[in-house]
């Protein structure tokens, strides 16, 4: 019986609740986008290290990379780290390194994990769920 009452107690103090912070920047914005990496627009997504900025889908658009031959990732293209502005869609330079830059703050992006590689950029690249069947891709969320 001592065991029990010490494990409910260890359960209680161990179960913590840790607030997610949203970012405040970025709304919810539902969308469900196909695309289909046999079509010659997309070929750049069938390598490893390949990126492609796509227009249709999340608020400013998708930022897909192929990340080692066989995983598709989904990002927003829009810069996470200040409100929408004219100049906040993310570019990409996959022949310099595999990042998208906001033309705003200079803030740059992991295009891999979607962590910023500027100091004082608080906020991460907003990941959308990917799903692949051989060459038909799934992006939505």
């Amino acid at each position: 019986m001592k065991y029990m009452i010490f494990i409910g107690f260890l359960v209680v103090l161990g179960c913590s609740k840790t607030a997610v912070e949203r970012n405040p920047f970025l709304i919810e914005n539902s969308f469900d986008q196909r695309i289909n990496l046999a079509l010659p627009a997309f070929d750049n997504l069938n390598y490893a290290g390949g990126s492609l900025y796509w227009h249709n889908g999340g608020i400013r658009g998708l930022l897909l990379y192929n990340l080692n031959g066989n995983t598709i990732l989904a990002w927003e293209a829009s810069c996470p780290n200040h409100e929408l502005k004219s100049c906040s869609t993310l570019q990409t330079d996959d022949l310099v390194s595999p990042t998208a830059s906001c033309a705003c703050e200079d803030y740059q992006y992991s295009l891999a994990t979607g962590q910023p590689l500027t100091e004082g950029a608080t906020y991460s690249l907003l990941f959308y769920k990917v799903q692949q069947n051989g060459t038909q891709v799934r992006i939505y969320n």
